[in-house]
């Protein structure tokens, strides 16, 4: 999924009127990812996409596991990123590179990383 979304970081880049992120490229994968945990499978997730701006959605995630009536906790995130140059990185900040224990690429800890860390938390809920 990590590196599903690194790879989407040159249209996520966040400074308009120059780069105006989209979001939905990022969220077909989380999509992807949960589907087959969603209600519509059977699963406990609600798994709701919305769009105020064409290309700019959100996805909200809902989990109720059978017998709940409460909400458990929210987790709040985002899917763009700063701007990256490459002639700037000693490694293409468009692709995801694993060396050893760290990770690089652009919005591996801002803020892609928590997103694919968090989608994986709700996959293990349900």
């Amino acid at each position: 999924l990590m590196e599903k979304l690194i790879g989407e970081v040159e249209h996520l880049q966040n400074n308009p009127p120059r780069f105006v992120p989209q979001e939905d490229r990022a969220i077909k994968h989380l999509k992807e990812a949960l589907e087959p945990y969603s209600k519509d499978k059977g699963g406990p997730l609600s798994v709701r996409h919305i769009t105020y701006v064409e290309g700019r959605g959100n996805l909200i995630l809902e989990y109720n596991p059978k017998g709940l009536k409460q909400t458990v906790a929210f987790v709040g995130s985002h899917l763009d990123v700063v701007p990256a140059n490459p002639e700037t990185w000693e490694r293409n900040p468009f692709k995801l590179f694993v060396e050893g224990d760290k990770l690089y690429g652009r919005g591996t800890t801002d803020c892609l990383g928590h997103v694919a860390m968090v989608t994986e938390a709700f996959i293990q809920l349900a």
